[in-house]
């Protein structure tokens, strides 16, 4: 018999330094560890096309929550690349019965209707390390579409994630900028999961804000030192999705030789 997927996450069956890595659909992951549980930009719910939530009946999920959020027994942390409810959902966070920490920039948090208690929230600054236990978090600034909100602030981040000697790029939302070439090169990157559902006038005339496309993807993976290529945010919603397809067929011409990693929602990476 199959086990479930939020059994999968929570039982104790992983090996020192050893690293599992589930996809919960659009950027939502959980990185686990033998000692540590986190969660990154979960959305478990239909908040979004809810009539009690954002009521946006355009964004209907294609596929149902992995689970509901009130089945978690077991984490440690939930980070949270911004404030977009499919990335900072208050369904999913406010849901979560156990303790946890939520890690998320100032803006973002301000920007979001979810209200966690003081000593369970802590701000992230970019290049401000964070440690949650064993994982060492190094937050940058991500361009979505601007780099700053209105207070000057970095809204929107990415997260540098290490640990056993592993490192992890965690891109949610954005598009490239001056600078972040010269950022991410300076790095070996085991897995890098970034967004491929792109950005164009009739999306943006909705209010949908883009992200890079799988053709800039594609090029970005020649210019960096990846092990693995992990490309997200195409599966959740119709009418801001990418073509896997089309995707492959630009790795296949821009470097075949790459690596990569095609994950459906509650798929799961061992590192």
């Amino acid at each position: 018999m199959k086990m479930n997927l939020i059994k999968q996450i929570e039982q104790n069956n992983i090996r020192d330094q050893s690293i599992h890595i589930i996809f919960l659909g659009q950027s939502g992951y959980v990185i686990k560890t033998k000692d540590t549980i986190m969660y990154i930009d979960p959305y478990l719910s239909d908040y979004v096309e809810n009539s009690n939530g954002l009521n946006d009946k355009s964004m209907n999920r294609n596929f149902p929550p992995p689970f509901m959020p009130h089945k978690i027994q077991k984490l440690d942390a939930v980070l949270c690349t911004h404030s977009h409810a499919d990335h900072m959902d208050p369904w999913t966070i406010s849901n979560i019965n156990p303790d946890f920490i939520l890690y998320s920039s100032l803006g973002a948090y301000e920007k979001n209707p979810v209200e966690v208690p003081s000593d369970k929230i802590i701000f992230l600054e970019p290049g401000k390390i964070t440690m949650i236990n064993e994982l060492k978090i190094e937050p940058i600034p991500a361009a979505h579409y601007d780099l700053q909100d209105e207070f000057g602030r970095p809204d929107c981040l990415s997260f540098i994630i290490s640990v056993f000697n592993k490192m992890f790029f965690i891109w949610g939302d954005g598009i490239l900028y001056d600078g972040l070439m010269e950022k991410l090169k300076q790095y070996k990157f085991d897995y890098f999961f970034a967004p491929i559902n792109g950005r164009d006038n009739a999306r943006e005339a909705k209010g949908i804000i883009g992200n890079i496309n799988a053709k800039e993807l594609a090029e970005l993976s020649t210019k960096l030192n990846i092990e693995t290529l992990v490309p997200n945010h195409y599966d959740m919603f119709k009418n801001n999705s990418a073509s896997v397809k089309d995707f492959l067929q630009y790795i296949k011409e821009t470097c075949p030789n790459q690596d990569m990693v095609i994950l459906s929602c509650g798929k799961m990476l061992k590192a």
